[in-house]
């Protein structure tokens, strides 16, 4: 299922925002982006081999490792454009998996590793 960049933009702006303010009130240091897939550099950080799907990246320092530092620059998570619609056959597919996703990184945001989401099933 494809969609132009503003309607899928607009999907996850919607996702951001249905986030309970408890956690959009503390994501002042975080930049949320779209990108179209994955770079070969990010995908190898990540220890994924080039055939692995990515969704979504959350790149930074997570809340619960910071202590009273606070990095200058935000925190940024990706979500990526083409794997999430090479995985959807309908629009709703679609907004299900962007809003699985944003929650999944931000979560990554507030410390969670890929084992607590899997048994929260965000994974």
């Amino acid at each position: 299922m494809q969609v132009s960049r503003d309607v899928f933009e607009d999907i996850v702006r919607d996702a951001i925002a249905s986030l309970p303010e408890r956690f959009l009130s503390k994501m002042g240091n975080v930049s949320i982006i779209v990108a179209d897939r994955a770079s070969s550099q990010q995908m190898a950080k990540n220890g994924l081999r080039p055939t692995d799907v990515l969704y979504g990246l959350y790149d930074g320092v997570p809340l619960t490792e910071r202590g009273g530092y606070v990095p200058p620059l935000p925190d940024v998570i990706t979500i990526f454009q083409e794997p999430i619609e090479n995985s959807s056959r309908t629009i709703y597919e679609l907004e299900r998996q962007i809003v699985t996703t944003v929650k999944h990184e931000v979560a990554h945001y507030f410390g969670f590793s890929d084992d607590e989401l899997d048994k929260m099933g965000l994974g």
